[in-house]
């Protein structure tokens, strides 16, 4: 006579769905490598690259904010830098839904000890520009992006 084991199968499904996750973030990160050479290519091979956003579908089931704080300070001194502008612009490349609730620039100035905080800011590609007078413009691409 055999006798049943029930947990034998529960303990089976659980594996395989960890087994899945785990597969399911190595390939959005593959996905997220090949975006992140993708747009290093952007500027010299156009064609290529809009053809590949054509075709690349992103779909985000989930909604993600993040919370940035940063530091902005004179790269000569160290020192930090008071009422320098920030300027985060949506570069349109992440999640669609996410970049709707940006709702266009988002800006911010440094404080007194040369610091800023955004409460929440949308995962994607932002387009980060930096300003004050007396100093040159910075504009930088950046990926904000929750870690996994």
């Amino acid at each position: 006579m055999a006798v049943c084991k029930p947990r034998l199968g529960i303990t089976d499904k659980k594996q395989n769905t960890t087994q899945l996750a785990y597969f399911f973030k190595a390939a959005d990160l593959s996905l997220d490598n090949i975006d992140t050479v993708i747009e290093i290519i952007r500027s010299t091979q156009p064609n290529f690259y809009n053809g590949y956003k054509s075709v690349r579908k992103i779909i985000e089931t989930g909604t993600g904010s993040l919370a940035v704080k940063g530091f902005v300070t004179d790269t000569a001194s160290g020192e930090p830098i008071k009422g320098v502008n920030l300027s985060f612009m949506p570069d349109g490349i992440g999640s669609k839904a996410a970049i709707a609730k940006a709702s266009g620039n988002i800006v911010k100035k440094t404080a007194d000890k040369g610091g800023f905080n955004i409460k929440t800011l949308p995962q994607g590609m932002y387009t980060v520009t930096i300003s004050k007078n007396g100093y040159a413009n910075q504009v930088e691409t950046m990926l904000f992006r929750m870690a996994n």
